[in-house]
């Protein structure tokens, strides 16, 4: 089993797994990377959201914990989350509560009944909901 390092704060991360999706986690700041597609598949996309690096969102600060590249800026999707993705696709660099927030804009609404994929979904949410402290020493 691998062990990455926290691109933000360098922190070993730790694995979170649901179904066939394994998340890196920080426990010291909250972000998360997801490997290529695991966030498609979380958020239960069938295709990924075209998302493309965007200059004006601010320069790379981040690199990725895998190829060490810078990870470029972007919106993911529909929503206003700014993600850091690697340029080589090995995955997407999200910090604490980004997570929460794409997969509450991708599941269906409340009135609608939920399937197992759909309760699963909910769960990640909520464990990396957009309510986590952000004042974490040595992590921004």
């Amino acid at each position: 089993m691998r062990a990455l390092n926290c691109p933000k704060c360098r922190e070993t991360m730790i694995v979170v797994e649901y179904g066939d999706v394994e998340t890196d986690t920080c426990a010291a700041c909250g972000g998360v990377w997801l490997d290529g597609g695991e966030l498609e598949a979380l958020a239960g996309l069938a295709v990924p959201p075209g998302e493309r690096a965007d200059s004006s969102l601010g320069p790379p600060d981040v690199d990725c914990p895998i190829c060490v590249s810078k990870l470029a800026k972007a919106r993911y999707g529909r929503t206003d989350v700014v993600v850091d993705k690697c340029p080589h696709g090995d995955g997407i660099w999200l910090d604490a509560g980004e997570l929460g927030q794409i997969l509450a804009a991708y599941r269906g609404s409340a009135e609608e009944p939920k399937d197992h994929e759909g309760h699963g979904a909910e769960a990640l949410a909520q464990l990396f909901g957009a309510g986590r402290p952000k004042s974490q020493e040595g992590c921004g």
